[in-house]
């Protein structure tokens, strides 16, 4: 289900700081629960960058929480709005991503 594009990135998350792994994740799995707050000018930048061949790799990968319960995966994000809303506005079928293996507790508490 998920592609390890294994490209090295620059970390500027506090989460995906020490994770290397970067997975195009399908955007239909991942679960967005805040709604977003969105600087439409910024979201217009990065659909310039990721409809440009080559230069998707320039957007930092977003985080994405890695839940297991109950045997089954769950995922979420918080953050990245603008890229998240740039690739959904241009229809990609993945976002890259950190998966950050979270548990479940921290997640379901809200």
């Amino acid at each position: 289900m998920l592609n390890n594009t294994e490209i090295p990135v620059d970390n500027f998350s506090i989460h995906g700081n020490t994770v290397k792994e970067v997975f195009d994740v399908p955007m239909s799995v991942i679960n967005r629960p805040i709604p977003s707050q969105l600087d439409r000018e910024k979201v217009e930048r990065m659909k310039v960058v990721l409809d440009t061949p080559g230069k998707e790799d320039e957007l930092t990968p977003i985080d994405v929480h890695h839940v297991v319960y109950k045997g089954q995966d769950y995922y979420f994000a918080f953050g990245g709005c603008h890229r998240w809303e740039a690739s959904k506005e241009m229809g990609k079928a993945t976002i890259r991503a950190k998966l950050i293996d979270t548990p479940w507790i921290c997640i379901f508490i809200i």
